[in-house]
């Protein structure tokens, strides 16, 4: 039953939504005209014709499933089309129409003249759905918690691939092709062998595995974590503005990719080197306003040093609730600044910003206290 549960929402979200209403008031009827909901398809259908062309047509009439996917994907992600937060319009207004079809179809696709629309559906199914995990992948590379209704579909999505072994995953393809970030290279992602569209999603999940092998590299770090960001959307801003082409972004990715890998080992340069947490509130440290021109790099990395000792030694399993100890933890911070002349104009944002680092390390060192 688990693996019909999906299908049983599809279908009571298409009976609340497209089912008229009687005459004697708000009850709904229930199969009241399958003819009407096959209306209600067409219309889905044509809106989503005039949405995506007629290009991914053509491939798909000579055989080209995968390349008429592809074709649609890298339209509907086109980096030249995003938001000012960075979504996809035609990707959005794509998926809330082929949600709507596919609750239309559940009532329809009964209907003995639902064959034409069959194919149509299928195909505009399967592009949302790698849409949907485009999406769910872009919000994990940027640490962004899934909404319920991804989770939702991407279950849905688990149990459609177990049923069909039709399926054209073209999102997990083009995933499965990236090399490790260790082994990245012009080379190795084959580009003479990729059309246009192919590219484009090539150079989507690029910037995604980036985003989220910087999260991993720099843990909890949210410095390092947001200086990688920054760089990376500000590289896509200058690809979507037309300052670069599709290869030289990419050539720029890769050679990005070698700083995250090397952050893995960052803290090494220092004598003693420093661990990851030393090395977070280093950063804190160093990005401070003008503290990092200052102070000498050994400096700033004794402070961080003596900073995860106090405040390993001073942190408590409520130390986020309680005011006496985070007032004892600002007392350290400032005594610990105020020792190795760290510029007394910036120690105030310095305790803020130790403290903000702190409560992500807070979990894992409340459990070790």
């Amino acid at each position: 039953m688990v693996a019909y549960a999906p299908l049983i929402d599809n279908l009571q979200a298409a009976i609340a939504e497209f089912t008229k209403s009687s005459s004697t008031g708000d009850e709904k009827v229930i199969g009241q005209n399958i003819e009407e909901a096959l209306v209600i398809v067409r219309g889905f259908v044509e809106k989503l014709n005039a949405l995506t062309g007629e290009e991914w047509r053509k491939l798909e009439a000579i055989g080209e499933q995968r390349q008429a996917r592809l074709q649609l994907l890298a339209k509907l992600r086109n980096p030249h089309t995003v938001d000012e937060n960075e979504r996809y319009p035609l990707a959005k207004e794509f998926n809330s129409t082929a949600g709507k079809l596919a609750r239309a179809w559940a009532l329809a696709s009964g209907s003995p003249n639902a064959n034409e629309y069959r194919s149509d559906v299928r195909f505009y199914s399967d592009v949302r759905n790698q849409l949907i995990k485009m999406e769910a992948a872009d919000r994990r590379a940027n640490g962004e918690p899934l909404s319920e209704e991804i989770i939702t579909l991407l279950s849905q999505l688990a149990v459609d691939s177990t049923a069909s072994s039709q399926v054209i995953d073209v999102y997990g393809e083009i995933g499965r092709e990236l090399p490790n970030l260790q082994d990245l290279n012009i080379e190795a992602l084959n580009l003479r062998s990729r059309d246009e569209s192919e590219t484009a999603l090539l150079i989507d999940a690029l910037r995604r595995d980036l985003l989220q092998e910087s999260r991993n590299a720099t843990g909890n770090n949210e410095v390092r974590a947001k200086q990688f960001s920054e760089r990376i959307r500000e590289l896509m801003n200058r690809y979507t503005n037309q300052q670069l082409t599709s290869a030289e972004v990419i050539a720029e990715l890769i050679e990005l990719s070698k700083e995250i890998v090397a952050e893995s080992n960052r803290g090494e340069q220092f004598s003693p080197p420093l661990s990851n947490d030393e090395l977070a509130f280093y950063d804190v440290m160093d990005t401070n306003g003008s503290a990092g021109e200052l102070l000498e790099d050994d400096v700033l990395a004794q402070i961080a040093r003596k900073l995860v000792t106090a405040l390993r030694r001073d942190a408590k399993t409520d130390w986020t609730v309680r005011d006496d100890v985070r007032a004892k933890l600002r007392r350290s911070i400032r005594t610990l600044l105020r020792k190795h002349k760290y510029p007394p104009e910036q120690r105030n944002e310095a305790v803020v910003l130790v403290l903000e680092q702190m409560e992500r390390f807070a979990p894992r060192w409340s459990e070790a206290a």
